[in-house]
């Protein structure tokens, strides 16, 4: 919670003798505060943004402060645009929230007293400056509309009285006859409001987009923050400024003559029609939800240099390594003295170290090896391979006297490799693909496993016998293997074993051979789903939040008087399947348009939206959730009284209200506390017509309002 001390006053009256005071509050301020002097006869007014289209996301105010006097202010003319907040209060009711604007200006310089004018804006307006913060600092997740709409109004820093949101949508009608609120069920990702740079949205992007869905205007009017549906006349909920606690109130119709007239400058406009509206939904697509390594990008950690192995036969096997840095994999690394495991907390220590290989744990590898005689090398250049190196035992030499083991120092339990990726939401039908392969390092249980030129190259054996064992989660739900094989989803936490390919066995001891093996493939449904390989796991409903897999330390035992050491681990890659039938257009944008049956097409500017309902689109960060599945035709509409699409219904909204030719009028009234942005105005010499107001200007001390209205 940010504090603000009032360091200037400005009081002033107006031509009704009614008292207002501008407090202008600097940002943790304790001081005392000096009055200041209005000048003219207008020390203070406010515009309200002037659109002459209805359905536009937001109409925000600014306001000019005039004082008199021979201090220039600087010090109010910061950097920060929330740094010197604006009330003005009539009584103890503040009318006005704001904060003034952190611009040059020019000013007179010829007299000892001259006029000051400050430039404020709204509240809600330094939402322009203030950029999307996730709600947990750790990862990113869903958040519902009505988080959304608490942020708005926490980060604008302003004092809004009330806020008035109109009761309009629902998950159904029995919802909305029963005052529930939908918005606590609408959930989008977070990621949604970050780009592919990561780069955040600002908070005002976010609440334009959350008002163009919805069909809605927000508006500061006179100490209160409304959000207008122009189509709806029934309730509104009038919500204290934390949204705890409401009241229902509904439009109130005002003719302009019962206002009464401060002024005769009136005008008259006549405002186009459309018959064509368009709705283009900027999919963010997930490109490809996909947990994996990227080699071309680490950075070096150590090189090894180059290791000579004599093979016995004439020939010598030359190996170079090169250690390297984890980045999308969390790659855990440990070292073990005295019986102590302990966990590597900065890698860096290991630059340029010789025994940056020797680390246990999980560490990516580049080596390339090649073998040469006596005279002639058969190859020469290097040709580097990638992976994962994962040790298991320290470098000493098996000791059964002294009783040092050759075996893992891990137990299972411990995580070598992890990773995680945030805020999706995997539809049902779809599946998770894991894939891997490994190769065993092994060497006779006397030597040294780091002695000897031991590289990754060496022969290793790998055995049926030999698992991974993995664990996968999103959300709060985990993937399990029962006893048959099949794999489920539950709420337990739980960690599963997946074997290698069963079709690399050589013999009846399970032997695979010297090379790499792949994990077992799941065939009775790799069939069903793009790009899916290795193990498969269905997912039979949607889940959403943080897809996280863990990789747990190996426990390989001595075979033939050999002790495996570790293993190696390439193309280490779970990613998330779409069912082969899905839309072959879901990664490109969606269009909604109206038919028009008409010679003539009188278009309306397309409409982007950001935030939008599900329609077939494959996986996106960009659509809306209602409860546990995609908002799609399904969000009821006290409008229509239907289920609706919002952005069918706001083409539908466009061409209801601009199918002919609209009426503007501007007019100026007596300043009235009973106007507000979801009256509805009638003028006698309109008769029939009904009028919204879409901005003009309010003149406190003169206690005029430059009302500017569309016909609605």
């Amino acid at each position: 919670m940010v504090n603000y001390g009032t360091i200037y006053t400005l009081p002033f009256k107006s031509r009704k003798e009614v008292s207002y005071l501008i407090e202008i509050q600097k940002e943790n301020y304790e001081g005392k505060s000096t009055e200041l002097v209005g000048s003219g006869n207008s020390p203070f007014s406010v515009i309200i943004e002037d659109e002459d289209f209805l359905y536009t996301p937001t109409r925000f105010s600014s306001a000019s402060i005039r004082i008199v006097g021979g201090d220039y202010l600087q010090n109010l003319y910061s950097t920060g645009y929330q740094q010197y907040r604006v009330l003005c209060k009539r009584g103890n009711d503040i009318i006005w929230t704001g904060f003034i604007n952190p611009e040059l200006y020019t000013q007179d310089y010829t007299s000892t007293k001259f006029e000051l004018e400050i430039e404020c804006s709204s509240a809600m307006s330094t939402l322009e400056y203030v950029n999307y913060k996730q709600k947990n600092a750790e990862q990113r997740a869903f958040i519902s509309f009505w988080e959304l709409f608490r942020m708005f109004i926490e980060q604008s820093r302003g004092c809004y009285s009330s806020i008035f949101i109109p009761h309009v949508y629902a998950k159904n009608e029995d919802d909305y006859n029963n005052d529930l609120n939908v918005f606590e069920d609408m959930t989008i990702s977070e990621q949604n409001f970050f780009d592919e740079d990561n780069k955040a949205m600002t908070l005002k992007e976010i609440l334009e987009e959350v008002c163009k869905f919805l069909n809605w205007t927000c508006v500061d009017w006179q100490g209160d923050l409304y959000f207008v549906d122009i189509d709806h006349k029934s309730t509104y909920y009038k919500y204290d400024c934390d949204l705890n606690t409401y009241s229902k109130t509904t439009p109130i119709a005002l003719n302009v003559s019962d206002i009464g007239f401060a002024g005769s400058e009136h005008f008259l406009d006549i405002l186009p029609g459309y018959n064509k509206a368009t709705v283009k939904c900027s999919n963010y697509p997930i490109e490809e939800i996909k947990i994996t390594e990227d080699f071309d990008k680490l950075k070096l950690l150590s090189n090894i240099g180059e290791v000579s192995t004599n093979l016995g036969n004439g020939n010598t096997r030359h190996t170079q390594r090169e250690v390297l840095y984890p980045n999308i994999l969390t790659m855990h690394q440990f070292t073990y003295k005295n019986g102590v495991l302990s966990p590597v907390t900065d890698l860096s220590i290991y630059k340029n170290k010789s025994n940056a290989d020797e680390l246990l744990g999980a560490i990516p590898l580049r080596y390339a090896s090649y073998e040469s005689g006596l005279k002639t090398p058969t190859t020469q250049s290097y040709n580097y391979e990638c992976a994962i190196q994962v040790r298991q035992r320290c470098g000493t030499k098996y000791d059964p006297i002294n009783d040092v083991t050759p075996n893992s120092v891990f137990n299972d339990s411990i995580v070598v490799i992890g990773a995680k990726k945030d805020a999706l939401f995997l539809g049902k039908g779809g599946a998770l693909s894991l894939n891997m392969s490994i190769k065993v390092l092994q060497k006779d249980k006397y030597d040294s496993p780091f002695g000897g030129g031991l590289v990754p190259s060496e022969d290793g054996i790998t055995y049926l016998k030999d698992i991974i064992k993995v664990g996968i989660r999103i959300g709060d739900k985990y993937v399990s293997k029962d006893n048959y094989g099949r794999f489920t989803w539950s709420d337990t936490p739980s960690t599963m074993s997946i074997n290698l390919d069963q079709s690399s066995v050589e013999n009846a001891d399970g032997k695979m051979g010297t090379g790499f093996v792949s994990l077992y493939k799941t065939y009775g449904v790799l069939g069903k789903y793009s790009d899916a390989d290795g193990v498969v796991m269905d997912i039979p409903t949607n889940l959403f939040g943080t897809l996280e897999m863990s990789i747990y330390a190996p426990i390989l035992t001595e075979r033939e008087g050999q002790v495996p050491y570790g293993y190696l681990i390439k193309d280490l890659k779970l990613r998330y399947c779409q069912p082969l039938d899905m839309d072959d257009d879901k990664d490109s944008d969606r269009i909604y348009e109206n038919v028009v049956n008409e010679n003539f097409i009188n278009e309306l500017d397309e409409i982007e939206f950001k935030i939008s309902s599900y329609n077939n689109d494959g996986a996106c960060y960009s659509k809306v959730l209602l409860l546990d599945e995609y908002l799609k035709d399904n969000l009821y509409s006290s409008i229509e009284k239907t289920l609706i699409r919002p952005e069918e219904l706001l083409i539908r909204r466009i061409i209801n209200q601009y199918g002919a030719t609209k009426i503007k009028l501007t007019q100026v009234l007596l300043n009235s506390d009973s106007i507000t942005p979801i009256s509805v105005l009638s003028d006698n010499y309109m008769k029939g017509k009904r009028f919204m107001i879409a901005g003009g200007e309010i003149d406190f001390a003169n206690e005029q309002f430059t009302c500017k209205m569309i016909e609605a």
